[in-house]
């Protein structure tokens, strides 16, 4: 990777996989560049199940509609309320856990492993079908599952940049091109509410 933003473009969905397993030290530097990611106030709001036994990524498989491809490693990333640091996980885990997600997806690309993502939040049904299968513990959501292995299959790294879906700065004709106002706080919310001593 000449371009230190090829890892970003070479981020595909590998829906096809190789029967060699994912070692456990791959995993692990998959797990710690997840829980490198951006967290609202620090509230670090996940936990993750690694999956390598094949009779239940064949029941993750079965379970889910778009769950059929065949990966040797899952990672299932979860909301966590039991683990997160302060409150403000409840409000931001999913942006939260979706920054981990990704991370996660981006190492694979560095490690020469190919993954994607399988939705599960916010389907209800998708939610029980993983709780079960997992034995989850209260206080979690599964978020996701990441499907993980070696790549059997070769796409083309691309950027789906379009200009038209860029707005440089703010867009015209708005109330407050004139003198500037105070804004409130969102919902009253404002940081001096907030430890943010670890951010």
């Amino acid at each position: 990777m000449n371009d230190p933003l090829d890892i970003f473009y070479k981020r595909r969905s590998i829906r096809k996989f190789t029967d060699e397993a994912v070692s456990h030290d791959d995993l692990t530097a998959l797990l710690k560049a997840g829980m490198a990611g951006p967290s609202a106030m620090n509230a670090q709001p996940w936990e993750f199940v690694v999956i390598t036994d094949e009779k239940t990524i064949e029941r993750l498989r079965h379970a889910l509609p778009f769950a059929k491809m065949k990966p040797t490693a899952v990672i299932c990333v979860l909301g966590s309320k039991r683990m997160q640091k302060n409150k403000g996980g409840e409000k931001f885990w999913v942006q939260d856990c979706s920054a981990a997600a990704e991370n996660i997806l981006l190492a694979a690309v560095a490690l020469g492993l190919g993954g994607v993502w399988i939705g599960v939040h916010p389907i209800y049904l998708f939610e029980m079908q993983v709780k079960r299968i997992l034995n989850l513990p209260k206080g979690v959501t599964p978020l996701n599952l990441l499907f993980l292995g070696h790549p059997d299959e070769e796409k083309e790294a691309r950027t789906q940049y379009e200009e038209g879906r860029v707005q440089w700065g703010v867009f015209p004709g708005g109330k407050d091109q004139g003198e500037p106002e105070e804004d409130e706080p969102a919902f009253g919310m404002n940081a001096r509410e907030h430890d943010l001593s670890d951010l």
